[in-house]
């Protein structure tokens, strides 16, 4: 299992984010972070979501929570505040136009898995690949799962099935709604 650090947040411009994002590279590796995605998701191209490779915990939280960090982000326009998440789990990497995440809070992980175990073939059939499944550091029964998506819209009409709400309430133990974006790279 490796360790993951997660970020959502809202920027005013994405051209102006991005410049001031590709600007800080030499922090993030200084802090032990390894981008893995940039994402922006397909209802708002300002809602940015990314995943970095986490070598070093300590100094990535010290990172994330530096004065510096905070100029650099409020530099480039970051409206609101960022969700930072370290977590960790397995990732399988591969490139895609499309993603799909879904964040969830289960009453079990074990149970959750053997769950979301079950219904692999109809995911595959959704067009969706399993990239990961993330365990939030501090509540290992809040997860971030992430796929590859080859069709939204089957995607979508398979996230919005009532059969799998009553799959992810009955056997996957889901307690409240999941939040789910599509994003693109």
């Amino acid at each position: 299992m490796a360790n993951y650090l997660t970020v959502i947040h809202e920027c005013k411009d994405y051209p102006t984010w991005k410049k001031a994002y590709d600007a800080d590279a030499p922090n993030r590796a200084a802090a032990g972070l390894t981008d893995i995605h940039v994402l922006r998701e397909h209802a708002n191209a300002n809602l940015v979501a990314l995943m970095f490779g986490v070598s070093d915990v300590g100094r990535a939280k010290a990172f994330t929570t530096s004065p510096d960090l905070a100029a650099t982000m409020k530099a480039a326009g970051i409206i609101g505040t960022p969700r930072l998440r370290f977590r960790h789990g397995d990732y399988k990497r591969a490139s895609a136009a499309n993603y799909a995440t879904m964040t969830l809070t289960v009453r079990d992980y074990e149970t959750a898995l053997k769950a979301y175990a079950m219904d692999a073939a109809d995911r595959k059939g959704a067009g969706l690949t399993d990239l990961a499944v993330l365990q939030l550091d501090d509540d290992k029964n809040n997860l971030l799962i992430l796929w590859g998506v080859s069709d939204v819209a089957r995607a979508t009409a398979f996230f919005d099935s009532p059969a799998l709400a009553a799959h992810m309430a009955k056997n996957a133990g889901v307690v409240g709604p999941p939040e789910r974006h599509f994003w693109k790279a």
